[in-house]
């Protein structure tokens, strides 16, 4: 058996490994994707958690509306005129 002259085998060898691990994610963006996808999950949980607290905040609708607010000053305003008109 001979002796290998170079000690640093197994670090040449590591470094195409990781050479080889590392490459194919880099180069298809694999790290992008979960970044996004990350983010992606994060932007989904905020809203859900926003409905959630909507949903809590405002369990009775208010008595007076917008729309009863008109209804009020529409027929106030003809009171007004027909007062007006029958003096």
């Amino acid at each position: 058996m001979e002796r290998r002259e170079t000690e640093d085998r197994r670090q040449v060898h590591m470094f195409v490994a990781q050479e080889r691990r590392d490459g194919p994610y880099e180069r298809r963006g694999d790290a992008t994707r979960r970044r996004e996808r990350k983010q992606e999950r994060e932007k989904i949980e905020r809203i859900r958690a926003f409905k959630e607290k909507k949903k809590a905040s405002l369990p009775v609708t208010p008595v007076m509306t917008k729309k009863r607010w008109v209804y009020l000053g529409l027929a106030l305003l003809v009171i007004v005129v027909a007062v007006f008109l029958i003096k």
